[in-house]
């Protein structure tokens, strides 16, 4: 019996409602009841995840891709953002390209978007700002919406501390520390924990999710997930629509 499990949220856990329904719910607390630690790894920030967070309660969260890991208790175990230089050079190139639409800034402080319509409910606690003039913070992450990778590339390539990450379907491109990724922290908590990384079975749908399908002892892409992960899983369950996490559990841990 595994350890850990480790799961994405969008396209994995959640269905595309950004829902999680109640049998995926009972299945995870039956791990937990068999001493199996949950850690939920997203993309999201700790406020964009609340919903979820509250639903499933894990033990541990990987948040912005890997920039913030906390405890069930909410205690920050490890971070990695990017410097106030790099923030506001990348944003100062981006607000000078012209094929860019909105960003949005993730820092220790806030979530500020130049977006004023509504995204979801889950990322209503957003602070408009313009990007005219300096955020001056630190930034667990920033994303952007660009119109062609090449752009993406340019202002990425410019600053050494950080890397691009894109999701497969969108226009839109994080920009995160370098040194950050899903992978990095579950190793950091699996030190933590005395725990294998054979030991930890892994869910994911999309670019960020590959190095830890590849990496943990068992690697599960999603039905619905892009070639690239489902090339590379030891098994594929069934889409995130079908309750393909908590079937797979059931059938294969429980």
């Amino acid at each position: 019996m595994p350890k850990m499990i480790v799961l994405d949220l969008d396209g994995t856990l959640m269905d595309d409602n950004k829902n999680i329904s109640s049998y995926s719910i009972s299945i995870l607390e039956k791990c937990k009841e068999n001493g199996i630690k949950i850690t939920l790894a997203t993309a999201r920030s700790e406020n964009a995840a609340k919903r979820i967070i509250n639903m499933v309660n894990p033990d541990f969260l990987i948040l912005n891709d890997g920039a913030l890991i906390l405890n069930k208790s909410y205690e920050i175990l490890h971070r990695k953002l990017l410097s106030i230089k790099t923030t506001d050079g990348i944003l100062t190139e981006c607000k000078n390209k012209l094929n860019i639409n909105d960003i949005n800034v993730e820092t220790e402080i806030d979530f500020y978007s130049s977006f004023k319509g509504f995204y979801h409910s889950d990322w209503d606690y957003g602070i408009y700002y313009d990007f005219t003039k300096p955020l001056s913070q630190k930034s667990y992450k920033i994303s952007v919406e660009i119109f062609d990778e090449e752009t993406a590339l340019d202002i990425s390539k410019k600053f050494n501390e950080c890397k691009l990450i894109y999701s497969f379907g969108e226009n839109w491109y994080r920009i995160i520390h370098k040194e950050a990724s899903k992978m990095a922290a579950i190793k950091i908590i699996s030190n933590l924990q005395k725990i294998q990384i054979s030991e930890i079975v892994s869910f994911g749908d999309d670019f960020n999710d590959i190095e830890m399908i590849k990496e943990c002892g068992i690697g599960v892409a999603m039905e619905n997930g892009i070639k690239e992960v489902k090339n590379i899983a030891k098994y594929i369950c069934k889409s995130n629509n079908e309750d393909g996490v908590g079937k797979w559990i059931e059938e294969n841990i429980l």
